[in-house]
Protein backbone atom coordinates (compact mmCIF):
# COMPACT_ATOMS: atom_id res chain seq x y z
CA UNK A 1 0.00 0.00 0.00
CA UNK A 2 1.41 3.49 -0.87
CA UNK A 3 1.17 6.46 1.34
CA UNK A 4 2.20 10.44 1.25
CA UNK A 5 5.31 10.98 3.28
CA UNK A 6 7.49 14.14 3.49
CA UNK A 7 9.48 12.57 5.79
CA UNK A 8 9.64 12.82 9.33
CA UNK A 9 11.79 15.45 9.94
CA UNK A 10 10.31 17.77 6.93
CA UNK A 11 7.27 17.69 8.46
CA UNK A 12 8.85 18.87 11.80
CA UNK A 13 11.03 21.37 9.92
CA UNK A 14 7.79 23.34 7.78
CA UNK A 15 5.52 23.15 11.60
CA UNK A 16 8.30 24.72 13.35
CA UNK A 17 8.61 27.63 10.77
CA UNK A 18 4.96 28.14 9.84
CA UNK A 19 4.28 28.36 13.92
CA UNK A 20 7.05 30.63 13.60
CA UNK A 21 5.78 32.77 10.33
CA UNK A 22 2.25 32.12 9.93
CA UNK A 23 1.24 35.40 10.68
CA UNK A 24 3.81 37.07 8.72
CA UNK A 25 6.40 39.90 9.62
CA UNK A 26 6.82 42.50 12.40
CA UNK A 27 8.04 45.04 9.46
CA UNK A 28 8.94 44.45 6.02
CA UNK A 29 12.90 46.27 6.92
CA UNK A 30 13.48 46.71 10.33
CA UNK A 31 13.34 50.51 10.97
CA UNK A 32 14.79 52.45 13.48
CA UNK A 33 14.21 50.28 16.38
CA UNK A 34 16.76 49.45 19.22
CA UNK A 35 19.11 46.55 18.36
CA UNK A 36 20.40 44.07 20.53
CA UNK A 37 23.63 42.94 18.92
CA UNK A 38 26.82 45.21 16.98
CA UNK A 39 27.41 44.23 13.25
CA UNK A 40 31.17 45.06 13.55
CA UNK A 41 33.00 41.65 12.63
CA UNK A 42 33.41 39.81 9.69
CA UNK A 43 34.09 35.84 9.96
CA UNK A 44 35.15 35.43 6.23
CA UNK A 45 32.22 33.74 5.18
CA UNK A 46 32.12 31.16 8.56
CA UNK A 47 29.92 30.70 12.03
CA UNK A 48 31.22 30.89 15.41
CA UNK A 49 30.46 29.34 18.54
CA UNK A 50 32.28 31.45 20.83
CA UNK A 51 32.13 29.49 24.36
CA UNK A 52 33.98 26.30 22.56
CA UNK A 53 35.23 28.89 20.15
CA UNK A 54 34.86 26.86 17.12
CA UNK A 55 34.66 28.32 13.90
CA UNK A 56 32.50 26.74 10.87
CA UNK A 57 32.82 27.13 7.19
CA UNK A 58 29.97 28.43 5.05
CA UNK A 59 31.28 29.39 2.28
CA UNK A 60 28.69 29.40 -0.46
CA UNK A 61 25.00 30.89 -0.27
CA UNK A 62 22.18 30.23 -2.28
CA UNK A 63 18.64 31.81 -2.44
CA UNK A 64 15.06 30.78 -3.47
CA UNK A 65 13.07 33.91 -4.00
CA UNK A 66 9.85 32.02 -4.51
CA UNK A 67 9.59 29.49 -2.10
CA UNK A 68 6.56 29.25 -0.64
CA UNK A 69 3.41 31.28 0.13
CA UNK A 70 4.80 31.18 3.80
CA UNK A 71 8.30 32.13 3.17
CA UNK A 72 9.16 33.58 -0.08
CA UNK A 73 12.49 33.84 0.51
CA UNK A 74 14.70 31.15 1.65
CA UNK A 75 18.54 31.29 1.96
CA UNK A 76 20.64 28.54 2.74
CA UNK A 77 24.56 28.94 3.48
CA UNK A 78 26.94 25.72 3.29
CA UNK A 79 30.04 24.56 2.59
CA UNK A 80 28.54 22.25 0.27
CA UNK A 81 27.42 22.48 -3.43
CA UNK A 82 23.92 22.73 -5.50
CA UNK A 83 23.33 22.63 -8.86
CA UNK A 84 20.02 24.58 -10.29
CA UNK A 85 17.61 23.04 -7.90
CA UNK A 86 17.51 20.89 -4.62
CA UNK A 87 14.42 18.14 -4.53
CA UNK A 88 13.08 16.43 -1.02
CA UNK A 89 12.50 12.60 -2.57
CA UNK A 90 11.38 9.78 0.23
CA UNK A 91 12.43 9.19 3.44
CA UNK A 92 14.54 12.80 3.44
CA UNK A 93 16.61 11.86 -0.03
CA UNK A 94 18.30 14.54 -1.25
CA UNK A 95 18.65 14.90 -5.00
CA UNK A 96 20.49 18.48 -6.50
CA UNK A 97 23.49 18.36 -4.23
CA UNK A 98 26.62 18.45 -6.29
CA UNK A 99 29.21 18.47 -3.34
CA UNK A 100 27.15 17.16 0.31
CA UNK A 101 27.30 19.72 3.01
CA UNK A 102 28.51 19.53 6.47
CA UNK A 103 27.43 22.42 7.93
CA UNK A 104 24.13 24.91 6.86
CA UNK A 105 22.79 27.60 8.02
CA UNK A 106 18.96 28.05 6.92
CA UNK A 107 16.95 30.96 7.08
CA UNK A 108 13.46 31.62 5.83
CA UNK A 109 11.88 35.55 5.32
CA UNK A 110 8.02 35.51 4.95
CA UNK A 111 8.64 39.00 3.30
CA UNK A 112 7.94 38.78 -0.59
CA UNK A 113 11.20 41.52 -1.27
CA UNK A 114 14.23 41.62 1.36
CA UNK A 115 15.71 44.56 1.83
CA UNK A 116 18.90 46.34 3.26
CA UNK A 117 18.70 46.36 6.97
CA UNK A 118 18.06 44.50 10.54
CA UNK A 119 15.82 41.47 10.88
CA UNK A 120 14.95 40.30 14.29
CA UNK A 121 13.64 37.13 15.72
CA UNK A 122 12.19 36.39 19.55
CA UNK A 123 11.13 33.61 20.96
CA UNK A 124 8.28 35.06 22.93
CA UNK A 125 6.91 37.28 19.72
CA UNK A 126 4.00 36.13 18.11
CA UNK A 127 4.96 37.99 14.77
CA UNK A 128 8.84 37.69 13.67
CA UNK A 129 10.84 38.56 10.74
CA UNK A 130 12.93 35.62 10.11
CA UNK A 131 13.01 31.89 11.12
CA UNK A 132 16.80 29.87 11.27
CA UNK A 133 18.00 26.18 11.69
CA UNK A 134 21.82 25.75 11.77
CA UNK A 135 23.14 22.03 11.86
CA UNK A 136 26.92 20.37 11.53
CA UNK A 137 28.52 17.47 11.50
CA UNK A 138 26.22 16.56 9.12
CA UNK A 139 26.57 12.77 8.14
CA UNK A 140 25.51 11.40 4.39
CA UNK A 141 24.88 8.16 3.22
CA UNK A 142 22.32 5.22 2.29
CA UNK A 143 19.14 4.97 4.29
CA UNK A 144 17.72 1.66 5.13
CA UNK A 145 14.72 1.09 7.06
CA UNK A 146 14.43 -0.79 9.94
CA UNK A 147 12.51 -3.89 7.50
CA UNK A 148 15.64 -3.81 5.33
CA UNK A 149 14.58 -1.62 2.39
CA UNK A 150 16.99 0.48 0.83
CA UNK A 151 15.20 3.88 0.92
CA UNK A 152 17.42 6.21 -0.70
CA UNK A 153 21.31 6.74 -1.20
CA UNK A 154 21.40 10.59 -0.55
CA UNK A 155 20.21 10.85 2.90
CA UNK A 156 21.29 13.20 6.09
CA UNK A 157 21.71 9.54 8.37
CA UNK A 158 22.98 12.05 11.56
CA UNK A 159 23.79 16.14 12.55
CA UNK A 160 24.28 17.70 15.15
CA UNK A 161 21.89 20.95 15.91
CA UNK A 162 23.73 23.69 17.15
CA UNK A 163 21.00 26.01 16.80
CA UNK A 164 17.33 26.47 15.76
CA UNK A 165 14.35 28.65 15.86
CA UNK A 166 11.85 25.93 17.17
CA UNK A 167 11.98 23.31 19.67
CA UNK A 168 14.27 20.19 19.14
CA UNK A 169 15.02 16.91 20.75
CA UNK A 170 17.58 19.55 22.49
CA UNK A 171 16.00 22.31 23.88
CA UNK A 172 19.16 23.63 24.97
CA UNK A 173 20.01 24.96 21.28
CA UNK A 174 16.60 26.96 20.95
CA UNK A 175 17.28 30.16 19.55
CA UNK A 176 16.00 33.18 22.63
CA UNK A 177 16.69 35.81 20.40
CA UNK A 178 18.35 36.69 17.07
CA UNK A 179 19.22 39.50 14.95
CA UNK A 180 19.93 39.14 11.13
CA UNK A 181 21.82 42.28 9.42
CA UNK A 182 21.85 42.40 5.42
CA UNK A 183 23.63 44.77 3.23
CA UNK A 184 23.78 45.21 -0.25
CA UNK A 185 20.98 42.17 -1.03
CA UNK A 186 20.61 41.23 -4.34
CA UNK A 187 23.52 42.17 -5.67
CA UNK A 188 27.00 40.76 -6.92
CA UNK A 189 28.35 41.77 -3.18
CA UNK A 190 25.67 40.73 -0.68
CA UNK A 191 26.26 40.97 2.91
CA UNK A 192 25.05 38.36 5.89
CA UNK A 193 25.78 38.67 9.41
CA UNK A 194 23.79 37.14 11.55
CA UNK A 195 23.96 36.43 15.34
CA UNK A 196 22.06 33.99 17.85
CA UNK A 197 21.44 33.74 21.86
CA UNK A 198 20.02 29.62 22.59
CA UNK A 199 19.10 28.66 25.80
CA UNK A 200 21.73 27.16 26.78
CA UNK A 201 23.62 30.62 27.00
CA UNK A 202 25.76 30.25 23.62
CA UNK A 203 26.42 33.17 21.71
CA UNK A 204 26.59 32.44 17.61
CA UNK A 205 27.73 34.46 15.03
CA UNK A 206 28.04 34.60 11.39
CA UNK A 207 28.72 36.18 8.24
CA UNK A 208 28.87 36.15 4.52
CA UNK A 209 29.87 38.50 1.68
CA UNK A 210 29.40 37.36 -1.90
CA UNK A 211 26.47 36.78 -4.26
CA UNK A 212 23.41 34.60 -3.78
CA UNK A 213 23.58 32.18 -6.41
CA UNK A 214 19.91 31.69 -7.45
CA UNK A 215 18.41 27.99 -6.76
CA UNK A 216 14.64 25.96 -6.26
CA UNK A 217 14.11 24.05 -3.61
CA UNK A 218 11.73 21.63 -4.08
CA UNK A 219 9.85 19.79 -1.58
CA UNK A 220 6.95 18.19 -3.53
CA UNK A 221 4.22 15.82 -2.44
CA UNK A 222 5.42 12.50 -3.12
CA UNK A 223 4.28 8.54 -3.01
CA UNK A 224 6.18 6.15 -1.12
CA UNK A 225 5.90 2.66 -0.66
Amino acid sequence: MKKKNYFGYFFLTLFGILSILSAGCSNENAGDSNYRFEFDFDLNDHYSIEETEELVKTDRAYIDTNYEEWAKNFIHLHDGEIGDSLALGCWGNWLGYIQNPSTSVKIWFPQTNLEDGIYQYSRTDDLNDFSIRIEKNMQWGEYVNSWGTFEGSNTILNSDVVASAWNTSNNSVVVEYAEIKLENINTSNSEIRYVLETSNGHLIKGSFIGSLEDFKLWTPEINCD
